[in-house]
């Protein structure tokens, strides 16, 4: 296709750096001279999305309303293609307490995995829905399948972040993985002994477009979660790594092909 390929790129929510993951998917979109982004902090820009060849969702308890998900899914099951990342499936809720205070978090409860009756429609398009996430730690990401155009050639590779638990709620194909256990601390189900390859980037075809989802990339800045504590630790997670920008590069190819 011929002409400017653009793409909405939405970044809000809660408890994470979306000034950093902004700046990083708008510099890896200006390598291509093709790219005109538009970025909006909600889902409000759904309700116009002609002439958009793609959508890029880095987000986190922000979920769109019934028209803008019945938007999200048009626009794809008519042939856009659509990038989820980390908590684009996660709609947070916390127990009724007692709050938990520690390392200076005042936590109002323990969080619950995200439920179902949470903007269903999206979270089935998405193909999964965020249950809990263990502490950050080095995770080695496997290539499960080299076959498709984002994956071809990429080698294994290990970036620090959270590693996330999620419910499927479709069928997908994976195309990374990795493999951990251990205590999700903060979370209601946190303890997790068993140890299956978990995906951390998937495809699925809906309709004549496609989505993809990978739940790599937390960051969170000095001032990213002030409904939990004054000032954060800054985490910038894996958005400095060469080896995931290079994953971020992929996607933003395939997203225009």
């Amino acid at each position: 296709m011929s002409g400017p390929a653009k793409i909405l790129l939405i970044t809000g929510g809660k408890y994470h750096d979306f000034d950093l993951a902004r700046l990083v998917l708008l510099n890896l979109m200006a390598e291509d001279e093709r790219i005109r982004a538009t970025c909006a902090s909600d889902f409000s820009e759904c309700s116009a999305l002609g002439g958009y060849r793609a959508i890029v969702l880095y987000t986190c308890d922000l979920l769109p309303g019934d028209d803008a998900a019945a938007a999200l899914e048009s626009f794809v099951a008519n042939g856009g293609r659509l990038l989820a990342l980390h908590g684009a499936n996660a709609g947070l809720e916390f127990t009724d307490g007692p709050e938990i205070v520690t390392s200076g978090v005042r936590i109002p409860g323990l969080v619950k995995p995200t439920a179902e009756t949470a903007a269903p429609g999206f979270m089935r398009l998405l193909g999964s829905r965020f249950v809990a996430h263990l502490a950050g730690q080095p995770m080695h990401i496997h290539v499960e399948d080299a076959d498709h155009p984002i994956t071809a050639g990429l080698e294994d590779f290990t970036v620090t972040d959270e590693p996330y638990i999620a419910s499927p709620l479709a069928e997908y194909r994976t195309l990374l993985s990795a493999r951990y256990k251990g205590e999700a601390p903060g979370y209601l189900l946190g303890q997790w002994d068993d140890d299956p390859p978990r995906p951390q980037l998937y495809v699925r075809s809906h309709g004549l477009g496609e989505v993809a989802y990978s739940p790599l990339g937390h960051a969170c800045g000095r001032y990213d979660a002030l409904q939990l504590m004054d000032e954060a630790p800054v985490v910038r997670g894996p958005w400095d790594d060469a080896a995931f920008q290079e994953l971020l590069r992929r996607c933003i190819a395939w997203l225009i092909a």
